[in-house]
């Protein structure tokens, strides 16, 4: 089992390359977080309005909560706190374009005056700290979403594999013997992302008795005090990042490296 650490897409929060300027690194955290709540965004965007044409930061589509939007994103990696004149400047742009939001990003905060320029209208003042924590379920079930995929692609790559080769790389153990077994790896994160999809949480993740329900035995995950349960989607993310990660590498090597199946070949 190895140790997980929860990451929103390719780029954690905080991480700064030193060899790129502050403010673009904060523009690309930005737009890998809105990616990871499953929406296009888009960095350094010329958008044309009614009046005339607008540089957005990230510029931000998809649907949430069942809505279309279209979302306008200033980002801020300021020393000092945002002014009343950029929350303005932003309402302007936000009518022009004819977006359903603005925002505007920084983790230094806001000066009073931005904050009551941006009562009762369609500009948040926020950051990506405060935006994780609000959105940190919604964000975390999304995230899960997408391992369903890579559980698909693991499953074809591991029965494209002949019996000896699994065994060889450490996919499977011998007949009779016990050890990892990438087939209950499998069962066990396809059957709990199911469950959560049906029922949410708490879910218990048993993937010993979800391969034998696989194979036709009726599954009951809490037979015995079985399994590990979750309450958590952030945690179960995590965990069962780390236990696909694990099978993909293993993978990797049966496929010589490379991630694409070969030709199917007897079992």
């Amino acid at each position: 089992m190895c140790d997980a650490e929860i990451v929103f897409g390719e780029w954690k929060v905080g991480y700064v390359v030193d060899a790129t300027p502050e403010w673009m690194n904060y523009q690309l955290e930005v737009s890998r977080f809105f990616g990871d709540l499953g929406m296009k965004a888009q960095v350094d965007q010329t958008v044309r309005g009614v009046r005339t044409s607008h540089d957005i930061d990230v510029l931000v589509r998809g649907s949430y909560a069942g809505f279309d939007i279209t979302w306008v994103v200033e980002c801020k990696a300021w020393r000092s706190r945002i002014p009343k004149e950029k929350v303005l400047a932003l309402r302007q742009i936000v009518d022009d374009v004819g977006a359903d939001r603005g925002f505007i990003m920084a983790e230094s905060g806001y000066q009073s005056g931005a904050l009551e320029a941006a009562l009762v209208s369609n500009v948040t003042l926020t950051s990506i700290a405060d935006l994780i924590e609000r959105l940190r379920y919604d964000l975390a079930t999304t995230k899960l979403a997408k391992l369903e995929h890579r559980v698909d692609e693991a499953r074809e790559r591991y029965w494209t594999l002949g019996k000896s080769v699994r065994i060889d790389a450490g996919l499977r153990p011998e007949v009779g013997a016990g050890g990892y077994s990438g087939d209950q790896v499998i069962a066990g994160v396809d059957v709990v992302l199911r469950e959560v999809r049906l029922r949410g949480f708490p879910v218990i993740y048993d993937a010993v008795m979800a391969s034998l329900g696989s194979y036709g035995n009726r599954y009951s995950p809490d037979l015995e005090g079985r399994g590990t349960t979750f309450s958590d989607p952030e945690k179960l993310f995590a965990f069962l990042d780390c236990e696909l990660s694990e099978l993909e590498a293993k993978l990797d090597q049966a496929h010589g490296g490379d991630s694409a199946p070969p030709e199917s070949v007897p079992m």
